[in-house]
């Protein structure tokens, strides 16, 4: 019987992989520059060419991996969006009661709010500067997430460790609490780090869900 002559295996695309790289690192340098500068000017403000300054490249760079100053924004909500996702994700993977879920939940969001100040700015202003579409995804997006944590306050209610409610306004509550200190939070001046701040909201936070025991 004829042996067939072993198939060389392919050897790993190294140089399409290395372009890959090349090509997200510089994807998130614009996006970084891009949301100091609309963090702090605006998105009607700012410029490819202030981008571009930003950075120390030429427009032309920006332009070559980036479509226009839309596109952008839209990377920077994307990859807000694409972050708390995956936050909560792994907060409610990590099991324990409801109590210490949703303490989690409420830690992971604040820390972020300060962590990541430009991106709440951009968040909260620069929305109605998406397209139609563009918005109706962010908006679908944020329900999700939102409806998620009225999933775990629900089941906090049933468990008789959480206030009986309408999750909808409590989760907004806590959600709405968390989002404020990128108004006043500054991580290079403030005596507190924003471990700290996320830590405290989460204890007081539950502390004001938590259903009161009967002595």
């Amino acid at each position: 019987m004829d042996m067939e002559t072993p198939r060389e295996t392919p050897k790993p695309n190294i140089r399409g992989r290395i372009k890959q790289q090349k090509t997200e690192l510089i994807q998130e340098e614009i996006l970084d520059a891009a949301s100091r500068l609309i963090a702090a000017r605006g998105f009607r403000a700012v410029t490819v060419d202030d981008i571009s300054a930003e950075m120390g490249f030429t427009k032309s760079i920006v332009y070559y991996y980036m479509k226009n100053k839309n596109e952008i924004l839209w990377r920077i909500f994307e990859k807000i969006d694409e972050t708390y996702a995956s936050g909560l994700e792994a907060a409610l993977k990590a099991g324990g009661s409801p109590t210490e879920a949703l303490a989690r939940v409420v830690k992971m969001h604040a820390h972020n709010v300060m962590t990541h100040q430009e991106w709440s700015m951009i968040y909260n202003r620069d929305e109605n500067e998406l397209t139609e579409e563009q918005r109706a995804t962010v908006t679908a997006n944020r329900r999700k997430y939102n409806k998620q944590i009225q999933d775990l306050y629900a089941t906090g209610i049933k468990a008789g460790e959480f206030r009986d409610g309408d999750p909808f306004l409590a989760v907004s509550c806590l959600i709405g609490a968390c989002n404020w200190p990128y108004t006043w939070f500054r991580r290079t001046s403030s005596k507190y780090s924003a471990e700290d701040v996320a830590s405290a909201f989460a204890d007081q936070l539950i502390q004001g869900v938590a259903k009161v025991r009967e002595s």
